[in-house]
């Protein structure tokens, strides 16, 4: 994998640290709420106020508001608003491809050559920490695809990339350039264990 932008904001770092120190144990009691069933949902406060009619855009707006909510006041009911949300939510990530262009024309249609590979792109802060970005939608990405391919995963995909061992990644970033919400590795494990499970069965 190799490095996307250098245009990360300073707080990451610190936000990071905040959230290993205050949220763990929130983290760890969502987690029991949600699979017990008795966490509280609050659908309609956060929705947006302006009217759309694509309901990926809808459902996005309401996801980022969650998330500027909790970044206004971290507790246990605002963290677990944006976690309940994260399970299956599709994401866009930028890309790094092993070769300069790795695209050729076959047929009138632009296919990957052989032997290239496409990698989710990273972002290393100023204390050289390792992150995978990932994205709600094209908006928010603010910068072109190093590789010009956009990849889409689902976010028990992403959590994946972190777990797995060979890559340099310590935490995720949702959106690094505006909302710029980070989940470190050690939190993400508390909250998405069968994941990780998972994620110890292939590295083993």
């Amino acid at each position: 994998m190799a490095l996307f932008g250098k245009k990360k904001k300073e707080e990451t770092a610190h936000e990071t640290e905040r959230l290993d120190s205050e949220m763990r144990d929130e983290l760890s009691k969502a987690y029991d709420e949600l699979i017990s069933g008795e966490a509280k949902t609050d659908e309609a406060e956060d929705a947006p106020k302006e009217n759309t009619v694509d309901a990926a855009d809808f459902e996005n707006e309401v996801f980022k508001a969650k998330i500027r909510k909790f970044k206004e006041a971290k507790t246990q009911e605002t963290l677990i608003d944006v976690i309940q949300l994260l399970a299956g939510r599709k994401f866009l990530l930028p890309s790094v491809s092993n070769m300069k262009n790795p695209f050729e024309n076959r047929n009138g249609r632009q296919v990957l050559k052989k032997g290239a590979v496409l990698n989710p792109a990273l972002l290393t802060s100023q204390d050289k920490k390792t992150y995978l970005p990932i994205f709600t939608d094209n908006d928010a990405m603010k910068q072109k695809s190093p590789s010009g391919v956009v990849l889409q995963f689902n976010f028990e995909q992403c959590v994946g990339i972190v777990y797995n061992k060979k890559n340099p990644v310590q935490a995720i970033v949702i959106n690094p350039f505006t909302e710029n919400f980070i989940l470190s590795e050690e939190l993400l494990k508390q909250v998405f264990k069968e994941v990780d499970k998972q994620a110890e069965n292939k590295n083993a």
